[in-house]
């Protein structure tokens, strides 16, 4: 009788491990931060604080470019006009901004024109606001994200 018991196997099939989400996710997110001109989530927190609430309402930061000493910061705006008035405040700007990032961490600001408008802050944070561009982009990368892994745990 103890010889049956040693016989019988295991009719569950081993479970594979979980699939790793940074795996997972990079692709859509790497995808999603090139089109959307990817900006420092801390740094889109804090900006109303960082900026003022004059200039947060017509402006909103894009990449941080460059190593060192020589870094620049892209601000996005929706007219010329609101270019022109950030333009003119790009020094008390640009003091802000190294005060809350450091030091000398930015050297350069760039105004650049674009048809996303600044995003008005509610005092919540909101997924939109961790990244530069069309909301829409998002849902669709994060739409994509879980049909990739439904299709993965699907499979198994």
């Amino acid at each position: 009788m103890r010889k049956a018991a040693m016989n019988h196997k295991n009719t569950r099939p081993t479970r594979r491990a979980a699939p790793n989400i940074g795996r997972a996710s990079a692709s859509v997110f790497s995808r999603l931060l090139k089109k959307t001109n990817y900006a420092d989530p801390a740094l889109c927190d804090h900006w109303p604080n960082i900026a003022g609430p004059e200039i947060a309402a017509l402006c909103r930061p894009g990449r941080l470019t460059g190593r060192g000493p020589d870094r620049t910061l892209e601000i996005h705006t929706p007219s010329g006009a609101a270019a022109t008035q950030l333009q003119m405040q790009t020094e008390a700007l640009k003091a802000r901004i190294n005060r809350y990032l450091g030091p000398g961490a930015i050297t350069r600001i760039t105004i650049v024109q674009s048809a996303v408008a600044a995003q008005p802050h509610t005092g919540q944070s909101q997924p939109e606001s961790h990244i530069s561009g069309d909301g829409a982009a998002l849902g669709t990368a994060l739409s994509s994200f879980r049909a990739a892994i439904n299709r993965k745990n699907r499979d198994k």
